[in-house]
């Protein structure tokens, strides 16, 4: 299967997902601490269609700040747009292949697949992934360093282990944080909630380092 099929399939599942959800449920807040559902789902959207040039115009106004676009861009669609046109809009997004400048295909999927879980964690509605796609995600985020998505930092002198798969990285006599992937792959994307699912002595310095 290759990785935009995979893409394909999470975003998929999202919509499905999305489909779902009550109007209480839209306006829970996610584990992203400034966004409710609706804002993580437009913040979805919205990367994925963006294009370069619409990018650069954004930053501009912003001041290129640009925690400050994702952010503040996330809540004003979220609040402005239906939970039925949010619906549309995401399922739209299957079949789509277009990245930002600098993002690959790899990167895509984590993002999307980190985001799912923030609203899949803050609802409560647990959902088994592929384990493919996990390790696609695990790769791509220990290796990111971006100041949006620092997994590269979080998981630094750390020997991080997948119970659930074939998944590991660091230095075996490091000091250890062990888990599922998906949760280690969301405590990689600064999710302080992931932390209760993870056991070793290096689950402090990753607590730490959020």
């Amino acid at each position: 299967m290759d990785l935009w099929t995979m893409i394909d399939t999470e975003r998929e599942e999202f919509a499905g997902l999305c489909d779902a959800l009550t109007s209480d449920q839209w306006d829970t807040m996610s584990l992203c601490s400034a966004w409710r559902v609706r804002d993580v789902t437009s913040h979805v959207i919205e990367v994925a269609t963006l294009s370069g040039l619409e990018l650069v115009a954004r930053l501009t106004r912003y001041g290129f700040r640009i925690n400050t676009m994702i952010e503040r861009d996330a809540v004003k669609h979220g609040t402005a747009t239906s939970p039925e046109g949010l619906c549309t809009e995401m399922r739209a997004l299957i079949g789509l292949r277009r990245t930002l400048p600098g993002v690959k295909p790899p990167g895509v999927l984590g993002g999307e697949m980190i985001h799912q879980q923030d609203v899949r964690r803050a609802l409560n509605l647990a959902r088994t992934i592929d384990p493919a796609r996990v390790q696609i995600a695990l790769d791509d985020v220990k290796e990111t360093s971006a100041s949006i998505l620092p997994g590269k930092k979080r998981a630094a002198g750390l020997f991080l282990h997948a119970l659930d798969l074939d998944w590991q990285t660091g230095d075996s006599s490091s000091p250890e944080v062990a888990g599922t992937g998906e949760a280690l792959l969301m405590a990689m994307a600064g999710r302080v909630a992931a932390l209760a699912d993870l056991t070793g002595t290096g689950v402090d310095t990753m607590r730490a380092r959020m």
